[in-house]
């Protein structure tokens, strides 16, 4: 069954989720986050779009991002997923699909700002819904962008966040305010059956079997670069964009919520 065309709203931001192959926890280590950070600096250069919200987590990714021409969400999103699976299975010693069949995207209006705001508190949150982090703030999401006014080499404001106040410190304060109402509903239980308890066991078995060696699957495209995993490096260039995003929104002492934490 041929698959329903995606809708494309000229001037709209766009939600995307982008979750790993079999929701395993693959970018989980840093350095992996760290890839898919250049990944994301360097798609802005083959497309033209503007990132607004950025969420790193274990098994999955989200994004807030408007394309100068929405038609091109598809060539976007399919060079993002290209590059970074290539990557990250180099970087990683693994061959196969990194990420699930498709992506999710949902258009939001640029007018209906009220759901705008709501989409990027939703998106900051992540780590304080899943019990990561007590605040907002987080290496691989960009509050501290919208929280300390600070430039981390990939976000932008978006005009929703703009109007919020007169002055970029009245938007970022009143943003802050906005997310400490912020309120998690759980979800319930995921039902485990005996085929996904079978399942488990039987990919638990043929993961300890492999050998962790550098593969390369038949027939995959090879990249400008070659990743050492011995010494698990990447390019220092993809090094310094990543440790100018993690210093723009990563916590500090100066944070309400690291005082917290050391508090306790």
């Amino acid at each position: 069954m041929a698959r329903q065309p995606r809708s494309l709203p000229a001037g709209h931001s766009f939600h995307i989720t982008l979750r790993c192959n079999s929701r395993q926890f693959l970018i989980a280590k840093g350095l992996r986050r760290d890839v898919l950070l250049a990944v994301l600096a360097k798609a802005k250069q083959k497309v033209a779009c503007k990132v607004y919200a950025v969420c790193l987590m274990a098994n999955h990714l989200h994004l807030l991002i408007r394309p100068d021409d929405a038609s091109k969400l598809p060539k976007l999103m399919h060079w993002i997923g290209w590059y970074s699976a290539m990557a990250l299975n180099r970087l990683s010693g693994r061959c196969g699909h990194f990420w699930e069949a498709r992506y999710f995207a949902t258009a939001i209006a640029a007018k209906n700002h009220r759901r705008v705001l709501n989409t990027l508190r939703d998106i900051h949150a992540n780590p304080k819904a899943a019990g990561i982090r007590k605040g907002f703030y987080d290496a691989y999401f960009n509050y501290g962008h919208d929280g300390r006014l600070e430039c981390d080499g990939i976000s932008e404001w978006h005009p929703s966040f703009l109007k919020l106040a007169s002055s970029l410190k009245g938007c970022s304060k009143r943003y802050a305010r906005f997310c400490q109402k912020y309120h998690h509903h759980s979800k319930g239980g995921a039902k485990c059956h005996w085929g996904s308890r079978m399942l488990k066991r039987l990919v638990q078995s043929r993961r300890s079997s492999r050998s962790m060696r550098n593969r390369i699957s038949p027939g995959q495209q090879q990249l400008p670069f070659a990743f050492d995993v011995r010494l698990n490096q990447i390019p220092e260039e993809w090094h310094q964009v990543a440790v100018r995003f993690r210093k723009a929104n990563g916590i500090r002492d100066s944070d309400r919520e690291r005082r917290f934490w050391q508090l306790r």
